[in-house]
Parts: C-alpha cells; structure tokens; sequence
C-alpha cells in the first residue's frame, strides 16, 4: 500500500513539474533565435516532435513494464547455489539444446534418455549442466530450483507432501493441502506473482506426479527430466539423450587416467560400440588396475583384449550397428566388463553381486535389505556388506547413495545379465530366502476371520517402503502364490498399503495374482476406489473403507473382526448396506503407450477397439487378448478424431495434415483421402447407414461427402471461427458444430441454412453426442458440466455436475439408457439417460480424452495417458 502510495505522489509531482516546464518553454521559445544546439530544434520543429513523441512514448513503456513486474519475492528464501557439474562430464549438443529451450521461454522442456544408471552421461546430469550455465544463471538471475521426485513419490497424498515442500523451498510459504491439484495451484498462484523462475523436476515417473506443477506459473519454466517422453505436456521440447562422438566418448574413457596409446583408445572406443555405460565401466577398471601401480597401458590392453573375446565385437555385426535399445545387445555387451570387474572384487564378492539381481528393477533398494539377504546366503555382517557395495560402486557396477541409511541402483542392463547368469531356478530359490528372511523379522500372524487365509508373518507390519511396494512380487517370484494371495487379501494389510501409496496400491498387488479369490477380492477394491482417498481425521479413512467392503462376500467376515478391535474405535459401521454399492466394474485393458493414442473407439464388433494420436497412426487391438492386431499409417500429423461405420467396415480419420481419410477395416488399407479443407481437420461423423461423412475445420468450414463416390456434396461455412466439434443427426439432416462462442450451432444439412441453436455453457465446448433415435443430444463443456439439450424444444432438460475439472468426453450408449463422461479430473461417470444420478464412478490413474461404448450398451472403453481402460456396467 505504501509503495501505491508513493507511485501516486511521484506522479501527481511529475505533472505539476510537467506544466511548470510547459509555461517555462513557451515564454523562452518566443524568441527568434534559442541558444545554443536548441536552435536546431526549432529550425527541425516537426521532425524533433515526432522524435521526442517516440522518445516518450518508450521510455513510458519501459516505466510501466517495471511498474508491472512482479513485487513479490523480495522476502523469499535465498535460492540454492548450483550443484557441482562432475568432473567427467562431457559438454555435448544437447546441453546447448536445453540451456536454448529454457532461455526461450518454453513453459516445459524435457529431457529424456534411454540409457540411464551408473556412470554414463545421464538426463540428471545434463540438467544439472543447464543449471549451472552463465546465461541461464543470468536469464533466471539465479533463481533456479532443482526438486527431485523419484519413484517412491506416489498417491495424493505424497504429491501433495511433496508439492508443499516445493512451495516451503522456494517461496517460504507452509500451507499445505491434502489435495495435489489444490496444492499445486497455490503453487502456481505464488509462481504467478514472482519473477522468472526455473524449476527443475528431476526423475518424474508418473503422470500424477507431474501435473499439479505444470499449473499457473506464467514466468515458471520447467525442465523435466524423465525416463518416459510420454509424461511430458503438449508442446514441451523434448531432449534425448543418446550416443556419444567419438570425441566426447574419448574424454569419458581417458578421465582421470595417465596418458595411454592413442591406438589402445581408439580399439576400446571401436570395441565399446561408444556406449556411456561400457565407457565409464571400461574406466573404472582401469583405474582401479593402475591404483595398484599397474602400468596403464598394460592394464588397457589386457581389458580391452577380455572386451573382444566377450564384447561386442566377439560377434559378427560390428560395434556401430548394434541396437543397443536392445536389453539382449546390451547385455551382451556389457558382459565382458562385468566379468572383468567381478575379478577385481573380496573372495565371494562375485556370488554376492549375482545375488542383487532378486531386487525389483529400477528401484533405489535399501542397504539394510541388501545386507538383509547376505547376512542369509553369505554370512556377512552389515559392515561387510556395506564395504562390499562401496567395492562395488568403485567399479561403477552400481550407484550407492548414503541418504535414508543408504540405498543402491542398478543399471537395468546390469540386473538382466546378472539375471541371466543366475538362472530361473537358483532365482527362484533366491526369492525364497530373501522372503524368509524378511518373515524372521516379523511377528507371527493369525487369520482375522476363519474365511480368510493364513497370512503367516505380520506383514502389514514392515517400515520400508521398497518391502511394501514389492512384496506380493518377491513372493510370486518364490513360487509362493498362495501365501502371496493370503498377505493381499488380508485386510490389514489393504489398510497398510492405503494409507502408504492410495487406494490402487492395494488393487494393484491383488491383480498380480492370478486366482478366483484375488480377482473377487481386486473388484471389491476397484469399486471402491473412488471413496479411498484421505481423509481428515486420517483415521476415518478405515471407517470408510470397512463401510464399502462389509457387504462384500470376500471381505465382509473380515470387516466384522476388524470392527470389532477396540483399538480401532470410534468408528463408524453400516446400520444396513450402502443404497450406492457399486455397479461397475473396471478391468484395465493394455498400458504403456501414454500420450502416442488419445483417440479410442469400439468397433460395431465390441471385440476390437481403434486408438489414435499424437503419432497419426491408427492401431486396431482385440480387446480380450490384449494384442494389436493392425495399424494404419498415412497421416503425417497427429489425428484429431476417428469414428467408424455402422457396419464396421470402413474407418475414418482426420489430422493436422488437413485431410480426411477412409480405410478398409479388412485389409487394413486407405481408400480414399479426402482433401479440400485448408487448416487441420478436428472432427469427422458418420450417418448411421454410412452413407454420409462429415469433417469439420479449424478453417471454419464442415464439409459433406458421399462415402461411396467419396466425394463432396456440400461446403456449410462459418467465416467467424475455426469449427473445434461436431456432432451428426443419426439420419444426416442436420449438423451441430462449436467455435468459440460457447453455444451449439444447428445447420440443416440440405439447404446449409442455420437453425435456432444451444446456448447455456459458461465456456467453451469440448465435446458433444447426439442420442440413436436423434431427439436429444448431450454438450460437455471447460465448464465441468455436460447438458442434455431436447432438440424439439431446444431447451436444456439437465445439467450434469460432479466433475471437478474439465469434461473431455461424452458419449451415449448405443441403446440410449446411459450417458458416460470422462474429464481430466481422472474420473468415469455413467448416468442414466435423464441425467438424475451418477449410476457409476470409477476413478482412473490419471487424465482421460475420450470414451466409446460397446454395441450392447453394456462396455465401455476409457482410454489416457497411462492406456486404455475397459468398463462393464452390472445394472
């Protein structure tokens, strides 16, 4: 307020001085001739008017640009000082790449690798290069933020933990939300009102981890560094990192060693494919030979003659041509430097190496497990085992981190050769102990209800978080499947693994079992999965998740006997059962392709689904098998929308590459490409006899076309903006687009004439579908609402609320019974057809775009970022 104050005061003074000067002037001006240089401004009057006219005019800008800047951040915490940039690092392309894309101003840049782990030139590593670069430490002024995910960050709950922390680290505001999306939000408003900031997410592994930091912050620009593209938003710079020149691959292999022949170089560089990971292994051996006053070129020689008899070139395709995204190529590639290594480590050093291959992958495994298992198969005290591991790390065979009482990585390469060397069998064996071992930690357990299976140990009862992520695995891996079907369908362990990671932690471990009961037990938790999200008290969360399960076969007696632990009182218990118990059950289809598909459709079949995207393919898959089975290819821009014949046998496609295209479901073939439109083409509808076929266009056009002839029939034009959706009467007489406007526009398909349309949404439409017999048609709007609209009267005969963000889909059963909705609130709602109640709510793990019923208005398929769901509905 003081410094409004003041602002008005300066200004108020500069213009009381403005009309002195004024005065001042024009009695000095009405001489005929100024002192000085003036004079030439009165000879040039005009000229020197329109100079200082611009000269004014900038420097006001300029004032009311600094006036504007954001005032907030003064108070902030000082930011961090840039980490050290490691001495092996080697300066490459992509470095620049990056240091350009953030400096530009990019909202998102991302950097991604498919080599990653112990040793090679990483995505962590070239960040930590931009950060410490002079021009991004002047573009930012330093105010760069490096935050570190990790994989052990999961749930609502954690995000939200881990956002607050964020927010605490960068602007000393400690508010906290239990919600992640809330808490980003905060974070983004605190972003919105500071100067340009650069904030670093390291290791991002999932959706739900990313999202909430990507909201507000209009001067925040975030370098993400991933090990899956597909995380990152639309439009963000994507960096990978791969292969290194011959050069820097020469710096990586000759860092801190003696000067070796040019010629044992330039064979290791040929032998090690010039691969970061074989690079930096091949230079810890060396290093720790002449550590022990082996002389350098000697001690080159003889590893790179092992490298040949075992490397790449042991084999007949030379270095350079091999696929070394290839798990099979890369472990035998990489074998002979770990034999090599091995060799150079305590008595037993080797076996007890072998055995790490029985930890999950990619996962950051603590030292106390690690001893854990040693202590059982080798004897060794956890002294010995942490001195081995330091061994270990020395010959870069593993990445050890003292933080959380310390924790190792594996390279995935190294975990599949060592896995190979051991075996099925031994492996097995080795899951076996280290269960065991972990069981002699552990109290003895009893069932809670004589229904409910022998448990054996209190797991529930385990602290580490890699135990409780990985357990049902290690136990399945043992063989031991029925007692891993007995630790997952115990309820206190469901309660453990819902407060630790959300309620899919617990589902998530029953569908690793393949059995009758853990499938039974899996859908009771899947339906209730919506209602499982923390609470305040905490505590009341077993209350709502006891209420949900006792009418349930499976957990019903245990429910019982929980209820009854004095311990767990007070709590709240079902008088009678639920009058919403769930009626949907969700199966989660095939995962993995993230955002390559956002497009899905069910064939007329309901035995196939089309998905299509970002890569303007089409992939046709057999939903019970899970498999693809075809994929079409002749776009050569992403798609915008897909939708398929009545009869199932022609598909159409549009895309940003302006065309429309027809395809031949049986042979998989394009049979027509339908070009006139002049931007991209967002939407494509098809009459329900598939005679007609419509496209709609970001140049404000819908066009018409007779799918027989394949040509165009009709041009309907909106010269005031670009057509974003379309819908189609069942018969093709009329058309419903939207622009911008926020209403529905009506067009009568012969005479191209506009009709009353539908106005009511707050902001623009996103999607919209037109029921089978045509009298009604459904509008889902940014405004988290859908609407059914009566097209005789034109009026809105519903409004549809409960999603919390935007509605991205709509879609109305085949029969006209149900209306389903997803948004990017992660959630699936089924209404009936006067829109009266949600009959079902599933939520998903994380955003979804679009959604299509099966023909017997029973399925319906979801598809997001993390893959493709399939619901049947049990009404």
């Amino acid at each position: 307020m003081r410094a409004r104050i003041g602002m008005v005061a300066l200004v108020i003074a500069s213009l009381v001085l403005a009309a002195l000067l004024s005065l001042a002037a024009n009695a000095a001006t009405a001489e005929q001739r100024w002192p000085g240089p003036l004079d030439s401004l009165r000879q040039q009057s005009w000229p020197s008017v329109a100079v200082l006219v611009v000269l004014s005019v900038a420097v006001a800008g300029v004032m009311t640009w600094k006036q504007g800047r954001p005032s907030a951040g003064r108070d902030d915490p000082p930011p961090p000082q840039p980490a050290e940039v490691p001495g092996w690092f080697v300066a490459r392309s992509e470095t620049l790449d990056a240091v350009a894309a953030v400096c530009r101003g990019r909202r998102a840049v991302g950097i991604t690798t498919s080599l990653w782990g112990a040793g090679g030139f990483g995505k962590t590593a070239l960040a930590t290069a931009v950060c410490a670069h002079k021009r991004v430490r002047r573009r930012f002024r330093s105010r760069i933020y490096t935050v570190t995910i990790g994989r052990d960050v999961r749930g609502r709950a954690a995000v939200a933990a881990k956002i607050a922390e964020v927010t605490l680290f960068i602007t000393g505001d400690s508010t906290e939300f239990d919600d992640p999306n809330l808490a980003g939000d905060h974070l983004g408003r605190l972003l919105d009102q500071r100067p340009r900031i650069l904030l670093v997410l390291d290791d991002v592994w999932e959706d739900e981890q990313l999202t909430p930091f990507l909201r507000g912050g209009r001067r925040c620009v975030r370098l993400v560094t991933t090990r899956n593209p597909n995380l990152l938003p639309h439009g963000a710079r994507p960096i990978k990192v791969d292969e290194m020149s011959p050069d820097q691959a020469r710096a990586v292999l000759a860092w801190q060693l003696p000067p070796l022949p040019a010629d044992i170089i330039d064979a290791l560089l040929e032998t090690t494919g010039r691969w970061a990971l074989l690079l930096h292994l091949t230079n810890r051996l060396i290093a720790e030979q002449t550590a022990t006053g082996a002389a350098p070129a000697a001690a080159a020689t003889q590893i790179l003659q092992q490298l040949r008899v075992l490397g790449p070139t042991a084999v007949d395709e030379p270095a350079g041509a091999w696929d070394l995204d290839d798990p099979q190529r890369r472990s035998q590639a990489v074998q002979a430097s770990i034999e090599a290594a091995i060799t150079l480590l305590p008595p037993d050093g080797a076996a007890r190496f072998a055995e790490l291959a029985v930890f999950a992958e990619d996962e950051a495994i603590p030292l106390v497990l690690v001893a854990l298992l040693w202590r059982e198969t080798g004897g060794l005290t956890e002294g010995q085992s942490r001195a081995l591991c330091r061994a270990m790390e020395r010959l870069s065979l593993l990445m050890l981190k003292p933080d959380e009482g310390g924790r190792i990585r594996l390279h995935d390469v190294i975990r599949d050769y060592l896995r190979g060397r051991l075996g099925a069998a031994p492996l097995t064996a080795l899951h076996a102990r280290l269960v065991s071992a972990v069981a002699a930690t552990l109290p003895a357990a009893v069932p809670l209800a004589p229904t409910a299976a022998d448990p054996g140990s209190a797991w529930w009862r385990l602290q580490e978080g890699y135990l409780l992520d990985h357990l049902i695995e290690h136990l399945l891996a043992a063989n031991l499947t029925a007692r891993a079907e007995a630790v997952a369908g115990d309820l206190r362990w469901v309660e453990t693994r819902l407060t630790q990671r959300g309620p899919t932690a617990p589902w998530s471990d029953l569908t690793l079992i393949d059995t009758p009961r853990a499938r039974a037990a899996a859908l009771s938790l899947a339906q209730a999965a919506h209602l499982l999200m923390p609470t305040d008290p905490a505590r009341a969360l077993a209350g709502v998740l006891y209420s949900r399960l006792q009418p349930t076969q499976f957990w019903g007696d245990q429910v019982t006997a929980r209820a009854r632990d004095a311990s767990r009182h007070p709590l709240l218990t079902n008088r009678w059962t639920p009058p919403d118990h769930p009626s949907a059950v969700v199966q989660r289809a095939f995962s993995g392709y993230g955002r390559a598909f956002w497009l899905l459709t069910v064939l007329p079949d309901g035995a196939r689904l089309a998905t299509g995207g970002y890569n303007g393919s089409v992939r046709i898959w057999d939903a019970a098998s899970r498999t693809r089975t075809a994929t079409l290819t002749g776009h050569t821009r992403q798609l915008r929308s897909v939708a398929v014949t009545p009869d199932g046998t022609r598909l159409a496609t549009t895309g940003d590459d302006r065309t429309a295209r027809i395809w031949d479901l049986t042979s998989g073939t394009c049979v027509a490409v339908l070009a006139g439109h002049t931007r991209a083409v967002h939407s494509v509808a098809i009459t329900t006899d598939g005679a007609l076929l419509a496209t709609a266009s970001h140049d404000g056009s819908v066009r018409m076309w007779d799918v027989a002839s394949r040509t165009c029939t009709a041009v309907l034009t909106d010269p005031t903006d670009p057509v974003h959706l379309m819908a189609i009467a069942p018969d093709g007489t009329w058309l419903a687009t939207s622009s911008k406007d926020r209403s529905l526009r009506i067009w009568d398909s012969a005479s191209g004439s506009r009709l009353p349309g539908l106005a009511g949404h707050t902001k623009r439409l996103t999607a919209a579908a037109v029921a089978p017999d045509g009298s009604w048609l459904a509008t889902a709007s940014e405004d988290r609402s859908v609407r059914l609209w009566d097209l005789a009267s034109r009026a809105c005969r519903a409004t549809l609320t409960g999603h919390t963000e935007r509605v991205t889909a709509v879609a109305v059963a085949p029969d006209g019974a149900w209306l389903a909705t997803v948004g990017r609130d992660r959630t699936v709602r089924i209404w009936d057809a006067a829109g009266h109640h949600t009959v079902a709510l599933v939520r998903t793990e994380g955003p979804l775009t679009a959604c299509s019923w099966g023909p017997d208005s029973r399925t319906l398929a979801a598809v997001g970022r993390h893959g493709v769901y399939l619901f049947e509905l049990l009404v």
